[in-house]
């Protein structure tokens, strides 16, 4: 042991021993400062691990009961406050909701209220409509002087009912086939847009309005003045109001061809009177007028068996057209082949002009044209005119 404690190395002398050595310097002391949020919480943590480690020991040497029963109790302290809010909420939620309820109820109280106001006033305006009604059905029937021929009444239910046609048979509107496009020549409209029309005049409406139509382009001049649709109606009233039952008669329209202004047409109510207009016109409208055909409306229709409508020398059967408009329900005023008749085929094309429009309209929309016990479809007849040729070249 001696021998170790000579052998170690001594240690190095203090710097107070040396004489020459600088003096020592003051150092200032060390400032503490307060512990930090960090340190706060590490404290607080001990605390509460204290306290739970206390409250572990207690529990210990108590029954299973017991002890669920603190722990509850302390779950429950450090649960309060979260529950108490929550509760907070809770109430304001239930407050808002009963205030809502409330405001309901008043909005749907109030809605009543004025449905039922809406409802007595309905009924008071009826009861007084009910009233006019029973009061107008018991007064006596009293002859009214210059009073209007039952004519015009007459052309109302008229175009009540036309209109009534239109509105409740719309055209269904169908795309084309192939067929459809590859007959459709480029300069001429689709095979579905459902219009009518003949070669010289307008396109129909698809009405049973009936027109006569005057020609005064060949008409002499008389007095510098050319007929005008005015003079015209004029002459027809004044004509007319000198027949019987004709003496407050008026003509129902008179319009001008937008196409050629020497064409008037003259718009009768039913086919009498049509006649009667004819008649008239014919008379005494003027030297060189014309009263030109009835309008017509084409209609194509094939896979027409070809011995219901020609004959052995190609020709239309007599009474084909009387026979086929008695099928149909319907009147034909002419009928011509379309299909070649130098070849023989069983079925061929045929158009037929009807002088009815809601007639062709029906038939277009039914799609079928009774001939000789079966049918034929039906489509819109487009006029094609022919190649233009010139004979200069």
């Amino acid at each position: 042991m001696t021998g170790r404690a000579e052998t170690r190395t001594p240690e190095p002398p203090d710097r107070d021993e040396h004489e020459n050595s600088p003096p020592r310097l003051l150092r200032p002391r060390r400032s503490t400062r307060p512990p930090n949020n960090y340190a706060q919480q590490q404290e607080f943590d001990n605390e509460q691990g204290n306290a739970h480690s206390q409250r572990k020991r207690k529990t210990q040497g108590k029954p299973v009961g017991q002890r669920e029963t603190v722990v509850s109790e302390s779950s429950t302290e450090s649960e309060d406050p979260n529950a108490s809010e929550l509760l907070k909420e809770l109430v304001k939620l239930r407050k808002e909701i009963r205030q809502r309820d409330e405001s309901h109820k008043e909005e749907l109280q109030r809605v009543k209220e004025e449905f039922g106001a809406l409802k007595e006033e309905f009924s008071a305006a009826l009861a007084e409509v009910r009233h006019e009604l029973q009061t107008l059905a018991d007064r006596p029937a009293t002859p009214q002087p210059h009073l209007e021929p039952c004519s015009q009444n007459d052309e109302i239910l008229r175009e009540i009912q036309s209109l009534r046609e239109e509105i409740s048979a719309p055209a269904p509107i169908s795309s084309p086939s192939y067929a459809d496009i590859a007959r459709t020549p480029p300069t001429s409209h689709p095979s579905n847009v459902r219009t009518l029309s003949t070669l010289n005049t307008t396109p129909s409406n698809f009405t049973d309005t009936l027109y006569c139509t005057v020609d005064t382009a060949k008409m002499t001049e008389s007095e510098n003045e050319k007929k005008s649709a005015g003079s015209i109606r004029a002459t027809i009233e004044k004509e007319i109001r000198t027949m019987d039952d004709h003496t407050h008669w008026r003509c129902r329209a008179v319009t001008v061809s937008p196409r050629d202004p020497n064409r008037i047409r003259i718009a009768c109510r039913d086919e009498a009177e049509h006649q009667l207009v004819k008649k008239v016109a014919e008379e005494k409208i003027g030297t060189g007028a014309r009263v030109l055909r009835d309008e017509l409306y084409p209609i194509k229709v094939d896979s027409v068996k070809r011995a219901a409508v020609l004959d052995e020398n190609h020709g239309i059967l007599t009474g084909a057209a009387a026979a086929l408009g008695e099928e149909n329900e319907t009147t034909i005023a002419k009928m011509t082949w379309l299909s070649s008749k130098e070849t023989v085929k069983p079925y061929g094309s045929m158009v037929v002009y009807l002088t009815k429009g809601t007639d062709a309209r029906r038939l277009l929309v039914d799609g079928y044209f009774h001939a000789g016990g079966e049918s034929g479809t039906t489509s819109v007849f487009e006029h094609r005119p022919r190649p233009m040729q010139c004979y200069n070249c």
